[in-house]
């Protein structure tokens, strides 16, 4: 059954595309529309095929629509984490870019890059784009890319643990569906809003919007594609709440995927780590984390397996080694969230510490210790003592006694003192000012026909 809410919005629409263009007797605006209805269906090959095919083969050399035509085929290439190439193809359009002296195409040409450098897993560099990219964007009065701004900003916001200036981001989100800026599948946009409220309102609140994302079957399929640790990610949502037939319907929609894609290890990796978390099979999930491109994924498929094995299901096997390798892979992209919840699981998995190699996090605060930063970090944001234990697998007890700690430390006397301190803090690592009063990520809006 397909959910009307989400499905509504299955194709961006050719707003996208420059006027100029869609008018003028080449081909290009109808590759695009081809491409992308390609892509839409699963087609992926077809779809890249297509887009280059509107990028060397439709309008003139100068024309706008072949710069379109590269930001298009750009961010399907990104999508499936081929991202040398996509980073290629936006190299040969920067010139055209330049001499145009257009201030749309230049925002287009920059939020193009930083959802690419997102789909690397640099996500500070990719917010820092994003940011720039959305200033650029508001000065010249372009609205139909921004979305994507939106979306590099609170993936990389989250996965940072600046959790109110993903809020923020994800509200934009929600604004940019209602009033139909729909560069940016609706289903990217609604797993950055279950995400953000697993993350603020805990497990139960994210279970009833993932329920709803995967009732919706289009967009889904769009969101497998896209993101290749989504579809796990809400597979693990759903079996950890024993929704377990939601799950194997996720499930379902990657091995599909998988099947009539057999030339993408995006796909296929996502596949394998779907159906491991679901059949709690070590071979599969060891085979995700080997075939990953993305980063992020590959570390979580890391994570999945230490959980896994912390049960016992391989007495002969420890779960230090994946914990390690996935803490290893979270310190070099900057997810310090997900980097502080495995350091501490890593801690709990062995009794001798010292062969733990720490990680360094980037900071500019060399007082404190990786513990204490973590729960700094997270009380900052406005969580409570026993929401910081829960994130950080520590009890009630140890964060009051590292937050005293810590508020000696850092000269401070007060939880409003220390949000002040972090807020100018993140200011100086990211260039993005974050908004402590920002409202909840709540449900997904309801689109009206």
């Amino acid at each position: 059954m397909q959910n009307d809410t989400l499905a509504e919005c299955d194709t961006p629409h050719t707003a996208v595309i420059p006027l100029k263009c869609a008018a003028s007797p080449c081909r290009t605006a109808s590759f695009i529309s081809s491409a992308r209805r390609s892509w839409r269906d699963g087609r992926l090959d077809d779809g890249i095929r297509i887009a280059e095919q509107a990028l060397h083969g439709g309008c003139t050399v100068d024309s706008p629509c072949r710069t379109e035509a590269a930001f298009v085929l750009s961010l399907l290439l990104a999508q499936v984490r081929r991202t040398d190439h996509a980073h290629a193809v936006l190299d040969t359009v920067d010139e055209l870019v330049q001499a145009r002296g257009d201030d749309q195409l230049t925002a287009t040409a920059t939020l193009a890059r930083s959802g690419v450098i997102l789909a690397t897993g640099d996500f500070g560099k990719a917010a820092k784009l994003a940011t720039a990219g959305l200033g650029e964007a508001e000065q010249a009065g372009l609205k139909a890319w921004t979305p994507l701004g939106h979306f590099v900003l609170a993936q990389s916001a989250l996965r940072q643990g600046h959790l109110s200036t993903a809020v923020r981001y994800t509200q934009k989100l929600k604004e940019d569906t209602v009033f139909r800026r729909e560069m940016l599948h609706v289903g990217q946009a609604a797993w950055a809003v279950i995400q953000i409220a697993e993350a603020e309102k805990g497990r139960r609140h994210a279970v009833l919007l993932g329920a709803e994302l995967l009732a919706a079957d289009t967009a889904v399929r769009q969101l497998s594609i896209a993101e290749p640790a989504a579809l796990p990610w809400l597979v693990r949502l759903m079996m950890n709440s024993g929704h377990k037939q939601l799950a194997a319907h996720g499930v379902r929609i990657c091995q599909q995927l998988a099947t009539e894609n057999p030339h993408f290890s995006t796909v296929q990796a996502a596949a394998a780590h779907a159906a491991g978390l679901y059949d709690e099979d070590l071979g599969k999930l060891r085979l995700a984390a080997e075939s990953h491109v993305d980063p992020w994924a590959k570390a979580s498929a890391n994570e999945d397996i230490a959980v896994i094995l912390a049960r016992g299901a391989d007495d002969r096997t420890t779960p230090a080694r994946d914990l390690q390798q996935a803490l290893d892979t979270y310190t070099q992209t900057g997810a310090w969230r997900d980097a502080s919840r495995v350091e501490s699981r890593l801690h709990h998995s062995t009794a001798d510490t010292g062969v733990v190699s720490r990680h360094q996090r980037r900071r500019e605060i060399p007082e404190l210790t990786d513990t204490e930063y973590a729960v700094a970090h997270l009380v900052a944001q406005g969580f409570t003592n026993g929401q910081t234990a829960g994130q950080l697998f520590l009890s009630q007890h140890t964060i009051a006694f590292h937050l005293r700690k810590i508020f000696r430390k850092l000269d401070v006397e007060s939880r409003v003192q220390l949000a002040s301190l972090w807020k100018d803090l993140a200011v100086r690592q990211t260039g993005i000012r974050e908004h402590t009063t920002s409202a909840p990520a709540t449900g997904w809006p309801r689109l009206s026909s």
